[in-house]
């Protein structure tokens, strides 16, 4: 997530994804205190002293606090990561937020007649998939919580299969098999 951050601040980002990133923001406090740490580094990068061009005639002295300086920015540096960490840490002990994300399965399955999904983000209850005009495919879309989940396809009301597109796979306690799905958070 640290890298969104990065992105919006360099200047790196379209506007579409500025705007996810600006709604991603707002609904979750711990990026959110994560982005200011960032800016209020950047800041203290921008305001590094620049030396300025010696004279021709005369050599550049520095200043007195320049010595000071040389000392004072690692312990900012090390004030500014035990911040981090303290943060990092508050976000570890919060309730885990579980940010949805739309997932398309589909299956090649042109022999079946009806197809359903059942899995660990549907509770297991069993949601019928649509027919793709004649071409033999089966789809549907579904928002599904980022982390690790189970699932298979019913055919035909009782024939239980796991995506063969999927190579992740355990036996269940049915003797069948479920197809394990990683979804991963994004914005």
């Amino acid at each position: 997530m640290e890298y969104l951050s990065s992105m919006y601040i360099d200047n790196e980002m379209n506007l579409d994804e500025k705007k996810q990133f600006v709604e991603k923001i707002q609904s979750d406090p711990a990026f959110y205190m994560l982005t200011l740490e960032l800016l209020a580094q950047e800041q203290l990068l921008e305001k590094q002293p620049t030396l300025p061009e010696p004279a021709v005639e005369k050599r550049w002295q520095p200043p007195i606090w320049h010595g000071l300086m040389r000392w004072l920015k690692p312990l900012g540096l090390a004030a500014a990561g035990f911040s981090t960490a303290v943060l990092m840490l508050f976000a570890v002990f919060q309730s885990p937020s579980h940010p949805q994300c739309n997932n398309r399965f589909v299956l090649f399955e042109p022999a079946a007649n009806q197809v359903e999904l059942a899995g660990s983000f549907t509770g297991w209850q069993r949601i019928s998939m649509k027919r793709i005009g004649n071409s033999g495919y089966w789809e549907l879309n579904l928002p599904v919580a980022s982390g690790e989940h189970r699932f298979a396809y019913i055919l035909d009301g009782d024939n239980r299969i796991a995506d063969p597109t999927l190579p992740a796979r355990e036996r269940d306690d049915f003797g069948g098999e479920n197809s394990i799905l990683n979804v991963e958070a994004r914005i």
